[in-house]
């Protein structure tokens, strides 16, 4: 039996999509796939708390390079709440894009589902 002769699995588009939210959330950007699936307000907001992360982590490994260059070691904690505060907020949009991920895939499957009955 040839590959091609395998039916494809039977997903729904919708399902397809919401993995592709799920997919965009977690691996490239959160937000992008919320906002990729029209969760306008959730993504937006997803997006704005991983950029102030990633720009907050930016931050202090510049401050952090900057030492270690002008010191010539290792900078104890130069402005350490910089990276925490970054990190946390990465981490909450990045946990959150994830929920949202898979509640779109989730509901896209119980839809299926109900259709099926």
């Amino acid at each position: 039996m040839s590959a091609s002769s395998v039916p494809p699995l039977a997903r729904s588009s919708e399902e397809t999509k919401a993995q592709l939210c799920l997919l965009l959330n977690v691996a490239a950007t959160p937000g992008l796939g919320s906002l990729v699936g029209r969760c306008w307000i959730v993504g937006s907001l997803q997006l704005l708390m991983a950029s102030a992360g990633f720009v907050l982590i930016m931050m202090w490994f510049y401050e952090f390079f900057v030492s270690m260059i002008n010191q010539g070691v290792i900078p104890t904690s130069p402005i350490s709440w910089l990276w925490q505060t970054g990190l946390v907020l990465f981490g909450a949009a990045w946990t959150w894009g994830l929920m949202t991920g898979l509640s779109k895939v989730r509901a896209a499957r119980l839809r299926g589902v109900i259709t099926k009955l």
